[in-house]
């Protein structure tokens, strides 16, 4: 697996398939206190496993959205992991 033996979350997240434009975007998520959840399931078990995940679900695209207007660019692998604090105050985000 390439994006591992990179050692970053964003190539091992495109090596699992996740799109070049929304790896970073669930990095940044991680990065911030979130948890990312990820499983292969039979086809014919799709739909009830993805109803059950989208309970608790946040919608990277808004979430980042938010994150942008903050003045937030992209993932930065270097970037200090979230405070409790900080991760308390995003978990209160819409």
């Amino acid at each position: 697996m390439a994006g591992a033996a990179t050692g970053t979350i964003v190539g091992a997240l495109t090596e699992a398939g996740v799109s070049e434009e929304e790896a970073p975007l669930y990095a940044e998520g991680v990065r911030r206190g979130g948890t990312l959840v990820s499983a292969r399931v039979p086809e014919a078990e799709r739909a009830r496993f993805e109803s059950i995940l989208d309970q608790s679900a946040v919608n990277i695209r808004e979430r980042s959205a938010a994150w942008q207007r903050s003045g937030w660019e992209t993932f930065d692998a270097s970037a200090q992991p979230y405070t409790a604090d900080d991760v308390r105050k995003e978990r209160e985000l819409p």
